[in-house]
């Protein structure tokens, strides 16, 4: 039988996914999907371990986080951000992503708790042609906010979520850490995960090249580089965990937390 291995289908997932990506481990593979559907597909059992997002961890007791891997920033990420039609202070409504809990979640706790600002909440699937009217901006996530920061569309400004968190908390902010149900993976498959990052690090400059292969003039290649060689961590630190549970004290507000703390472990 055929294990899935839950991941997003954006560019900073390709170093840790690697080799489950290219087919190299027999009975593994990996199944894409946005970050709002990875929860249920580790819960129903279509995926044996996901890349889930931070506030998909808290929203429910019975997952529980590896305490090695994981998407994060420390400062500037380029592919977390606000598209405005104004400056971040006179906004008025914000379009939230549909495909990312979290990165809606740490627009609301900058927006009203940094730029103490409150503005009417929508959903809009986030699109390159997107318009926007006065003093409206949208949530956008993942390779398509690559596209944006690249592009610097005419009229709009850009803030980087992950750069404002940093700036008020000096702390990391943490997108996604590997999350289980039930069945905690074991060592071979701890090792086979181990072995797809080693092997992915190795090979960022074929995966830049893909990357930038496939979007052709539509995303900055220098931009790209930065992105995955200095923006992305890949790996949990102390400071990472102090990060995890700011942000599930300063959201619980906005969501209702099934767990205290990161793997309720504090």
């Amino acid at each position: 039988m055929i294990k899935k291995l839950g991941s997003v289908p954006f560019l900073n997932s390709k170093p840790l996914t690697y080799l489950f990506d290219k087919g190299k481990y027999t009975n593994y593979k990996t199944e894409f999907l946005f970050p709002s559907d990875l929860l249920e597909s580790l819960i129903n059992g279509r995926t044996f371990l996901s890349l889930i997002s931070i506030a998909d961890h808290f929203s429910n007791n019975k997952i529980k986080s590896l305490d090695k891997y994981c998407i994060s920033a420390i400062g500037k990420v380029d592919s977390v951000i606000l598209v405005a039609s104004s400056d971040i202070k006179k906004l008025e409504k914000v379009y939230l992503d549909p495909r990312s809990k979290s990165a809606n979640i740490l627009f609301k706790i900058i927006q009203e708790d940094f730029v103490k600002n409150k503005v009417e909440y929508d959903f809009l699937r986030p699109k390159i042609t997107n318009s926007y009217e006065s003093n409206t901006g949208q949530i956008i996530i993942g390779d398509l906010a690559l596209k944006y920061v690249s592009q610097k569309p005419s009229g709009l400004k850009i803030y980087d979520l992950s750069e404002i968190w940093y700036k008020e908390t000096s702390l990391p902010f943490t997108f996604a850490t590997f999350n289980y149900y039930r069945d905690v993976p074991n060592s071979e498959e701890m090792k086979l995960l181990d072995d797809s990052f080693n092997e992915g690090i190795g090979q960022i400059d074929n995966i830049i090249k893909v990357f930038l292969d496939r979007y052709k003039s539509k995303v900055d290649s220098k931009l790209v580089e930065r992105y995955l060689k200095e923006r992305i961590v890949y790996k949990l630190t102390n400071n990472h965990l102090e990060g995890i549970n700011l942000f599930n004290k300063l959201s619980s507000k906005f969501a209702k937390w099934e767990k205290r703390s990161f793997n309720n472990i504090f």
